[in-house]
């Protein structure tokens, strides 16, 4: 397909290849996308949009097609759990949508490639990305903090909690920032700061309370809880937070130790 079709032409035909591709990547009894077929669809996203308007449409389906299967398959899924079993979920939806934006930019390189730098306007991935963030993460976000510092203070308590599966929905919070750990500050890391705060404070004063008024017995237990502490705030951070954490997360413990030496 070299000579120039129009939209109606050749977008079923791309429908058709991206719905196959979508029931790939969620593992419905479906044949895989071969070669012929992927040059196919490439060719004739290629031959709508050698005439520029068709390319905007293009690159508006692209969108819309992300969107649709976000809003049609993903969010119900996620929706429909809670607990780990919702950050679980999390976690594999990102991975799918990451796959499905990664193929579905490959079929519409040619917008990439010519389109998007001439229109100065987002990548297919930045769009891809963005409506996952949109769409999908500005809903689910704040429950899964919850959860994550839920399983922190199981943790904390000396239970054992899934450590790789907090460091997977971490890892969403920072890829979601697209190149900045805004995202990972912002909605996780702030939070369970303050958390840690207001958990150890609470400890401190318990602790407080079991020395005795002591002088000795006072500095003993000072630096023997602060020590422990902070020996296990660190492991945590080695295990799944960010290294970047670790110095707010000892002022935090500074912060909430700070009973025992007023």
């Amino acid at each position: 397909m070299s000579t120039e079709i129009s939209f109606e032409e050749g977008w079923p035909f791309v429908q058709n290849i991206v719905t196959k591709l979508i029931r790939n990547i969620e593992g419905e009894l479906e044949p895989p996308i071969n070669s012929a077929e992927y040059m196919e669809v490439y060719t004739t996203i290629v031959s709508m949009c050698r005439r520029n308007r068709i390319s905007q449409q293009c690159y508006e389906e692209y969108r819309e097609v992300i969107e649709d299967y976000t809003i049609q398959t993903v969010l119900p899924s996620l929706r429909e759990k809670h607990d780990e079993d919702m950050l679980k979920e999390l976690v594999k939806r990102w991975k799918i949508h990451k796959v499905l934006v990664r193929y579905l930019a490959r079929f519409f390189s040619y917008l990439e490639r010519y389109f998007v730098p001439l229109g100065r306007i987002p990548t297919l991935r930045e769009v891809g990305l963005t409506c996952f963030r949109d769409l999908v993460y500005r809903e689910m976000q704040s429950t899964a903090t919850e959860v994550v510092l839920a399983l922190i203070h199981k943790e904390r308590k000396g239970e054992q909690i899934d450590r790789e599966l907090v460091e997977n929905v971490l890892e969403v919070y920072a890829e979601i920032g697209m190149g900045t750990m805004e995202k990972y500050e912002e909605d996780f890391e702030r939070f369970m700061l303050q958390d840690t705060v207001s958990y150890y404070t609470r400890k401190a004063s318990m602790w407080m309370k079991e020395c005795s008024s002591s002088d000795y017995l006072l500095k003993a237990c000072r630096r023997l809880y602060c020590d422990e502490c902070l020996k296990m705030e660190k492991e945590r951070v080695n295990y799944y937070l960010y290294s970047s954490t670790e110095p707010k997360l000892v002022e935090a413990l500074q912060e909430a130790f700070k009973i025992f030496y007023v």
